[in-house]
């Protein structure tokens, strides 16, 4: 008999072609799909897709609830919708446990189940959910051993914050089997960006880096991957500052053709104001990429390079584009020892 799993997440993938919906949630659920023959996966997501269905994607199955991005007060409505499909799926089903992600409704719902089916229950926290705002945690405090991170700083956030220590970190990484043959040739952009064009990504500031750099390497070649509300905003700052020609708004991207474009670029500046462990950073340096972060990762990782000042982002950007430097792909965290990690919250070592 297989082991059974449920997962609770916000957002999942309406098909396997939407690739940039939580991609690192859904690659690691696929890998877990691929790779761990005993074990059956069901997810429930309660605000994407939009509208409420159930679909396969391989032999996961997914059952959306379809609460869409509406105000605050509809969470509880949604919360009970999820609530009971998951009775109905708890009938049908023998689950060994439940997986939430983010520390948000997610966890509330995982709680629930958890406390009438008294079966295993723990929440990855994903990202900015270890932060002070987080109304979740004043409501509903967890305890250490049921939460999960994604990386040693992102357990530190949590602990300065609220007082936690996280006993599992199973870090975001990448399954390489997705990712083009390694160009160690000619790579024609200088800097690229990924990621949604909105304020906590912090665009503004990264073109402002790049106009500093262009005093000193005048025709500089960037790209930036994504869209979002901040689009007109940056636009109009790139035409003010005279970056037209240097800059191109390559809008939505697909994950796919994100990573031939990192296979093409030689560095990764990444200016988001948080982040906990960003799935673009694992997939520039397995790329080839050179990255330069304004959030640190407490590990020592051949190619990333940690900077939180304007002056000294110019100046390391500078070197590295001016050096010629080996080409290689980092590999750093494994998503093999990732899912090892979550499987053995509920399991045996497999």
């Amino acid at each position: 008999m297989k082991k059974k799993l449920l997962l609770i997440t916000p957002l999942f993938p309406g098909n396997k072609d939407e690739d940039t919906i939580v991609p690192f949630i859904y690659q690691f659920c696929n890998y877990l799909d691929t790779n761990y023959n005993d074990l059956e996966i069901d997810v429930i997501t309660l605000r994407y897709p939009i509208k409420k269905k159930e679909y396969n994607i391989n032999s996961i199955k997914i059952y959306a609830i379809g609460g869409g991005f509406k105000t605050k007060l509809n969470s509880i409505l949604v919360i009970s919708k999820a609530f009971i499909k998951a009775l109905k799926l708890f009938r049908r089903n023998d689950y060994d446990g439940i997986l939430s992600f983010w520390y948000s409704d997610t966890a509330i719902l995982g709680k629930l189940l958890k406390f009438i089916f008294r079966v295993k229950h723990f929440t990855w926290l994903q990202g900015q959910d270890v932060k002070a705002n987080n109304k979740y945690f004043k409501l509903f405090r967890p305890s250490a051993d049921q939460l999960i991170v994604v990386g040693k700083n992102h357990q530190k956030v949590l602990k300065k914050h609220w007082g936690i220590t996280a006993k599992k970190i199973a870090n975001v990484a990448v399954d390489t089997n997705t990712f083009p043959e390694l160009n160690t040739g000619t790579r024609t952009i200088d800097i690229i960006g990924v990621g949604n064009l909105g304020a906590l990504k912090n665009y503004s500031f990264f073109i402002e880096i790049i106009f500093e750099l262009k005093k000193i390497l005048n025709t500089i070649n960037v790209v930036i991957c994504g869209d979002g509300e901040e689009k007109e905003i940056l636009t109009a700052k790139i035409d003010t500052l005279g970056l037209r020609e240097n800059i191109t708004l390559m809008g939505y991207v697909p994950n796919n053709e994100v990573r031939n474009l990192l296979n093409n670029s030689k560095l990764l500046l990444h200016t988001s104001q948080f982040e906990g462990n960003s799935m673009v950073v694992q997939e520039a340096l397995y790329s080839g990429c050179k990255v330069i972060s304004t959030f640190p990762l407490s590990e020592n990782i051949t190619n990333f390079f940690y900077e939180d000042n304007k002056v000294d982002l110019i100046k390391t950007s500078t070197g590295l584009l001016n050096k010629k430097q080996e080409i290689q792909r980092v590999r750093h965290f494994k998503i093999e020892e990732t899912a090892a990690v979550i499987y053995s919250c509920f399991f045996d070592s497999k």
